[in-house]
């Protein structure tokens, strides 16, 4: 792992073992964990390998063992906290152990399943009977009555709400007026009780039909009595098959909570059958051999030979080549350290690198929890940020699992603490705390909300938006000397001449616009006057131009115009036109990006006042019930608590409104921090991108199996008389 910020070079392994060591390969595979197959078979058109009938075995035990997991309602992707330890010697092994763990447990679980089955029938008939008894019970019949009897046809159903009238009337019309009917609405829906003449029946039924009348299917033989006689049965009868459901249920859980950790193992290490069957279609079968090709990082060639000759041993042979075509069709395969794999994770989202383009991600590390906390400025907020990044960092390294929704703060648990640390030094420069400004003073002067005689800060806002195009220069700046970069690593020449005028033709476009104006732009090309160089960041508070920070230049700014603006522009036209048609495309987008991509980052002062705001609103509006007095703090010499702070006109002691800050931080926690994510997102994956990044490339994809569940127990390889093949790299 280094510090390149380029894709990692990439080489072709062939290895070629004997066709019994096949197992023995995949271990040095899942061992090395870096291979990635290039399909040959494929690409020669040989004829898929047939599958022995163990291996056809595996995809109906795996399925068998899946419906035992589906009935358990276990999830498979999350740890237990127990590992089981699996056989790991052959496939038939694997096989059997699964066919013993479902000629085990399947029994216990089918018993309790039938009975749980059965229960559920009953409850499902009471709980229908409970239903027409008691529709029926205000109209006094008895529910032996449902059906057809000597003078009647009662029946109990459900209708569409919207064809209720029509049924009434039909029924009206029908029987002159000689039917019983009483309805309960339910939503779209209506109960229906209907009692007619039984020389009517047939003709009522034809009327159910054409109007959706859905009859309720109940045997009124076995259930003789008054309504509220049966209503109270059916009530008992359901408690106790409720009950008895609530006990099946819990032996079926216990037998879960027994087996689950087994069954999972058994599971995960079927799985990674599933996968070495899988990845067969790349070897290559001879009669005593076997071949297999696959793309690995460059400097992993000693890694990949120990870890074939300990899992097949001396009968292999392993060579490395870089072939003239790697550059065009190898995958991208990012080095990072751990901690920036969430950065990684980002990155690869917009789309994986080419092998020619640029890693961002060691810078994106830092700039994109920079340009967050810029936005997200609050110390307490900043703080809850940090510490949910630890929490989720502690509970990743522990293995707990926080789900399919909350998993996510896991995988990016690093990139949350930077967040949080940016997000929380932002805070003390312009002074938030909990939203409230009456906590701490702003360690940056030039952002404090009050001036010293109380009156609010009227420059704050423009400081602040000057600060947010600075950084928006700064980091387009960065992208532009990327692609610089990039190209002279090429020795792209026209490229290089093309990334070289654009960082020109930049640095002159802003020195033009914070050293002599950035609301005049006739000044630009005055023949007298000075230009005054612009230095990032020190300059906020002073204005532009002569403001008494910026040094002055020897030009005037015409001949500054002419040297830094239009000669840059002149060469990146011609260089860019001799690229043809992408090269015209790519000078219109350089030239009109710089000016609407630099001033996109004012979104940063758009969305921290639109954060201050808010937090303002809550602070203000709800009342404190609690102020929670702060005391005088200094750190290093640096006043963070002052005794008195201005606050609306006065000096007050520094405190915090509790209930204000308690839910504005809940709302605007969750709100303004996804705002801001996506913001800070757009600017990296539009803005910056746009100068150096292109995605498109081939992701890396190795050959991997994780466990979460089992431990693999794998008998050492035999030893063979044959002569060994010895290792080789050309």
């Amino acid at each position: 792992m280094g510090l390149s910020m380029s894709p990692a070079e990439m080489v072709v392994a062939r290895i070629i073992i004997p066709r019994d060591a096949a197992r023995g390969l995949f271990f040095a595979l899942e061992e090395f964990g870096l291979f990635d197959f290039i399909d040959v078979p494929a690409q020669a058109g040989f004829p898929e390998a047939r599958r022995s009938q163990a291996e056809e075995t595996v995809s109906v035990a795996l399925d068998q063992l899946e419906e035992l997991i589906s009935t358990f309602n276990l999830d498979k992707h999350r740890k237990t906290g127990s590992i089981s330890d699996v056989d790991d010697s052959s496939i038939e092994k694997s096989i059997t152990a699964a066919e013993d763990l479902v000629a085990t447990v399947e029994p216990l679980l089918s018993e309790i399943q039938k009975h749980i089955d059965a229960a559920t029938d009953r409850l499902e008939k009471q709980k229908t009977i409970h239903t027409v008894a008691d529709l029926l019970e205000p109209l006094g019949l008895d529910i032996s009555l449902l059906g057809a009897t000597d003078y009647t046809y009662t029946c109990v159903g459900t209708i569409n709400t919207g064809n209720l009238s029509r049924l009434t009337w039909s029924l009206r019309e029908l029987t002159q007026d000689a039917f019983v009917m009483r309805t309960v609405q339910k939503g779209d829906k209506a109960l229906v009780a209907v009692s007619v003449p039984v020389d009517l029946k047939t003709a009522v039924e034809r009327v159910f039909s054409a109007l959706g009348f859905d009859e309720y299917d109940i045997s009124p033989e076995d259930y003789e009595g008054r309504p509220e006689k049966v209503v109270a049965e059916a009530r008992a009868q359901i408690e106790k098959l409720e009950k008895e459901i609530k006990e099946l249920e819990e032996q079926r859980s216990q037998i879960a909570k027994e087996w689950a950790p087994r069954l999972l193992a058994v599971w995960e290490q079927l799985r990674v059958e599933s996968q070495r069957i899988g990845a067969k279609r790349h070897f290559v079968f001879t009669s005593s051999s076997i071949k297999v090709w696959g793309w690995i990082p460059e400097g992993r060639e000693d890694d990949l030979i120990r870890a074939v000759k300990k899992h097949t041993g001396d009968r292999n042979e392993v060579s490395f080549v870089t072939p003239d075509f790697s550059e065009y069709t190898s995958p991208t395969y990012l080095d990072n350290p751990s901690f920036m794999k969430p950065t990684e994770g980002v990155v690869s989202a917009y789309g994986t690198p080419q092998v020619h383009d640029i890693d961002p991600t060691k810078v994106m590390w830092l700039t994109f929890p920079l340009i967050f906390g810029l936005v997200f400025a609050d110390v307490g907020q900043g703080i809850i940020i940090l510490l949910i990044g630890l929490a989720a960092w502690r509970a990743r390294r522990q293995g707990q699992d926080w789900g399919s929704v909350m998993g996510y703060l896991q995988v990016g648990a690093e990139g949350l603490v930077l967040m949080g640390i940016m997000a929380t030094l932002a805070g003390f420069l312009f002074g938030s705390f909990f939203g409230a400004e009456t906590v701490i003073k702003p360690l940056w002067s030039i952002f404090a909300h009050y001036l010293p005689n109380g009156e609010p800060n009227p420059y704050r806002s423009t400081h602040l938006l000057k600060l947010s195009i600075e950084i928006g220069a700064i980091h387009i700046a960065l992208g532009i000397l990327l692609n610089l970069y990039n190209r002279l690593r090429h020795r792209e020449f026209r490229g290089t001449l093309v990334a070289f005028s654009y960082l020109w033709l930049y640095l002159g476009f802003i020195i033009l616009l914070f050293g002599v104006s950035y609301n005049n732009i006739n000044s630009w090309f005055s023949q007298t006057g000075e230009v005054h160089l612009w230095i990032p960041l020190i300059g906020i508070g002073y204005g532009s131009g002569n403001n008494g920070i910026y040094p002055a230049l020897p030009l005037t700014p015409m001949l500054f115009s002419i040297i830094s603006f239009i000669v840059p522009l002149a060469i990146m036209a011609v260089a860019s036109f001799g690229g043809g048609v992408q090269g015209v495309v790519e000078f219109f987008e350089y030239g009109l990006g710089m000016i609407s991509h630099t001033i996109s980052y004012a979104r940063i002062f758009a969305l921290h006042t639109v954060h201050l705001i808010l937090s303002a609103v809550f602070v203000s509006l709800i009342p404190a019930l609690i102020e929670i007095p702060f005391p005088p703090v200094s750190l290093f010499g640096l006043e963070i608590i002052p005794e008195q702070i201005m606050h609306e006109g006065h000096e007050v002691t520094p405190y915090l409104p509790l209930l204000g800050a308690i839910v504005g931080t809940v709302i605007i926690g969750v709100l303004e921090g996804l705002l801001a994510f996506m913001h800070t997102l757009r600017l990296h994956f539009v803005e910056w991108f746009s100068k150096f990044f292109h995605g498109g490339g081939k992701p890396f994809e190795p050959f991997v199996v994780k466990r979460i569940h089992s431990k693999a127990q794998i008998s050492p390889p035999v030893e063979s008389a044959q002569k060994p093949v010895n290792s080789s790299q050309s």
